[in-house]
């Protein structure tokens, strides 16, 4: 008799050959169950009449057992997503490539095996999803820019597919991986605008009004970002117990408030729950967590705390002290939260985005170019580039203030390039090399001066004397 076993996500059909002592087990696996269920019956039947025919069946090795019995595409993913997806990924990449595969990859490859992917195929479902497939919609996303799939989404596409059929291909379910020779849509990540440092000094004078909490708390929130190199979730995830040294003003960030999904929370392993904060409606998919920062907690590190920005800190903390006297514990939620709406909830970077487009908005800071708008992590890119200069190019350090795995984020991704700069270095350009014959007349004309009056060259050069001096 045959029996159906699972493994992972698929299914294997295990039954018995030869005769006597060479009688032993085979199995034949990566069926989905309606195949395994299939299988079964054909080799109980065969058993059945007599027929042994499956018993004629040569000793396959794994790679061309699986390509004999290939798996369906959806049938695979499922896998994928659960043996490697929980492993290498964060919860907001894992459920937006299921999102990106539910909309765009099912419907189109429905009958799909893995085996039946060529490039041509793959070249013809990218040409397909540019110039035929509308974008999918959602409530929080209802109108889309673009007319047909983006560029950006079709990248995001092939990224997770290309992964997958690697992996495939080390599974041992597939020869080669086609999407390694597809030909993807050429796609050219924009650069988001990013304020000068000047720009962010205004926004910094405007807020800083102590007598209104959320013009004030947006200006704690702009310093942190600014002084610390922070992303907005780890903005919004401090804890004044984070503040481990008090003398030096050592500021600890190891978290970031973000939104999880629940039908993920418990699948990915590279995600560390510190905190759940509470939900305040029945039905809600999601829940709003404190968890490990970016790449499985690669980002946490240590900030030290300009003394101007510590002491504005510190005046928030005294506001928030107010308004839990004001409140009450029903009136205000204490999650020790730093960076906190004046009920002690938490905010998050879509809440920070908000607060810092309206008040650029008021002051009609806008970018020179384009028609984007700047954002909340623009201010993370202005430090970047301000800290390079300060720095005078100290990448390393400035890759340990980001908490960046990879020295080639700082200069290639976050870094900007000042107009101020640039014109300072012209000005350099043409004082050094093309006034050097106007500095050249300046000197002979200050010698011929000295030469002509000794005395009051003496006279000068006494006084510059007594001034040192006295300095």
């Amino acid at each position: 008799m045959a029996s159906i076993r699972k493994r992972g996500k698929t299914y294997a059909v295990v039954f018995y050959n030869g005769e006597n002592e060479n009688r032993k087990q085979e199995w034949q696996s990566g069926f989905t169950f309606a195949q395994a269920k299939k299988r079964k019956a054909q080799i109980e039947l065969e058993e059945a009449q007599g027929i042994k025919e499956h018993l004629k069946r040569p000793v396959l090795n794994d790679l061309e057992e699986n390509v004999t019995n290939p798996l369906s595409l959806k049938s695979f993913m499922i896998e994928f997503f659960d043996i490697y997806g929980r492993k290498k990924w964060g919860n907001s990449y894992y459920k937006s490539s299921q999102r990106l595969l539910e909309n765009y990859v099912y419907n189109y490859w429905s009958n799909a095996l893995i085996t039946d992917f060529t490039v041509k195929s793959i070249d013809e479902y990218y040409t397909w999803l540019i110039s035929e497939c509308r974008p999918a919609t959602s409530k929080h996303h209802p109108r889309q820019q673009t007319k047909f799939v983006s560029l950006s989404v079709v990248n995001d596409i092939h990224k997770v597919l290309r992964c997958a059929f690697n992996q495939a291909k080390k599974w041992q379910y597939i020869p080669s991986n086609p999407f390694l020779d597809a030909s993807v849509p050429e796609y050219k990540q924009k650069e988001r605008p990013a304020l000068t440092p000047s720009e962010i000094e205004q926004v910094l004078e405007y807020t800083d009004n102590p007598d209104n909490y959320n013009l004030y708390l947006i200006h704690c929130a702009i310093n942190l970002a600014f002084s610390g190199s922070m992303r907005g979730g780890e903005v919004g995830g401090l804890q004044w117990a984070d503040i481990v040294d008090e003398q030096r003003r050592i500021l600890y960030i190891n978290k970031t408030v973000d939104r999880v999904d629940k039908s993920v929370l418990s699948k990915i392993i590279r995600t560390e729950i510190f905190f759940k904060f509470p939900s305040y409606t029945t039905h809600s998919k999601s829940i709003l967590v404190l968890k490990n920062t970016k790449e499985c907690g690669g980002s946490d590190r240590n900030c030290y705390l300009p003394e101007a920005v510590y002491l504005k800190l510190m005046k928030l903390r005294q506001m928030q002290e107010h308004l839990k006297n004001e409140l009450g514990s029903d009136g205000y939620f204490d999650f020790d939260l730093m960076i906190c709406q004046e009920n002690g909830r938490p905010i998050m970077t879509e809440h920070l985005n908000r607060f810092f487009q309206s008040v650029l908005n008021e002051m009609g800071i806008k970018p020179k170019h384009g028609n984007e708008q700047y954002v909340f992590h623009s201010i993370r890119s202005t430090a970047t580039t301000y800290k390079l200069r300060l720095s005078h190019g100290d990448i390393k350090a400035v890759q340990g203030e980001n908490g960046q795995k990879d020295p080639k984020m700082v200069t290639h991704q976050y870094s900007r390039i000042l107009d101020e700069d640039r014109i300072k270095l012209a000005e350099a350009m043409n004082d050094d090399f093309y006034r050097k014959d106007e500095r050249k007349s300046e000197e002979s004309e200050m010698l011929s001066v000295i030469q002509k009056n000794p005395e009051l060259f003496k006279q000068f050069m006494a006084f510059v004397s007594a001034n040192n001096l006295k300095k």
